[in-house]
């Protein structure tokens, strides 16, 4: 392609100091993103103080925490581009080698939005090929019709709610391999028995948006979908 295309890139932040700045060394600067816009949701930690440092980046940040949702709504809100990158803080082993897998699908007009399989994805996901709750994604902000839905969705519902979106607009679909990327689990960051807590509760966010069967229909149709 002979002209940059225009990417935004939205980080959505809560209690990620020890983390963020990581993720951030790997998207800053790289060639095919436009903006970056990280919006802290509230930490309670130096997130917010580290990110006042930084430069290169568009900080949002409020005193609540209203979730990840929300935070992602503020940021497509602000967002001067079409085309959204979404990416984790908490990210581990981020290339810009891996931003360019997941955007250039996209751009090459050989899919309509991206997801990322990691390293640490669970093991039926990679079975499968698909993991359904990842964080990392490209897509068109106008693929969602009205932004301040997202308000009304918590935890892990925002990733449900893509997807749905994917199956519902027969979007093409390319899931990208991050074979050296992990997510930091919830057990590293808050401790085991809350972290397995945590992770029991995301399942429980998942099932309560779409059902039970719901969530196995619409990730059967993503699989469908894949190019």
């Amino acid at each position: 392609m002979t002209n940059k295309p225009s990417i935004s890139c939205i980080i959505p932040a809560y209690n990620e100091g020890t983390r963020i700045l990581d993720v951030l060394k790997v998207v800053i600067g790289h060639p095919l993103i436009d903006e970056i816009i990280v919006v802290n949701d509230g930490s309670t930690d130096n997130t917010d103080s580290l990110l006042k440092k930084m430069n290169g980046i568009q900080l949002v940040s409020y005193l609540q925490n209203r979730g990840k949702s929300h935070a992602v709504m503020v940021g497509i809100k602000k967002a001067k581009n079409d085309l959204i990158l979404m990416i984790d803080a908490d990210l581990v082993g981020l290339k810009q080698s891996d931003i360019t897998a997941l955007i250039e699908p996209v751009i090459n007009n050989d899919a309509d939005t991206t997801l990322s399989l990691r390293k640490n994805s669970l093991r039926i996901y990679k079975l499968f090929g698909l993991d359904y709750i990842s964080g990392e994604r490209v897509f068109k902000k106008d693929i969602i019709e009205n932004l301040d839905e997202l308000d009304q969705i918590f935890g892990f519902g925002l990733e449900s709610f893509l997807n749905k979106i994917i199956v519902q607009k027969k979007l093409r679909l390319k899931v990208v391999y991050l074979r050296n990327v992990s997510q930091t689990i919830k057990a590293r960051k808050t401790g085991f028995w809350k972290g397995m807590k945590g992770e029991l509760v995301v399942a429980q966010k998942i099932i309560s948006y779409l059902g039970f069967f719901g969530a196995i229909k619409v990730y059967v149709q993503m699989l469908k979908l894949r190019v």
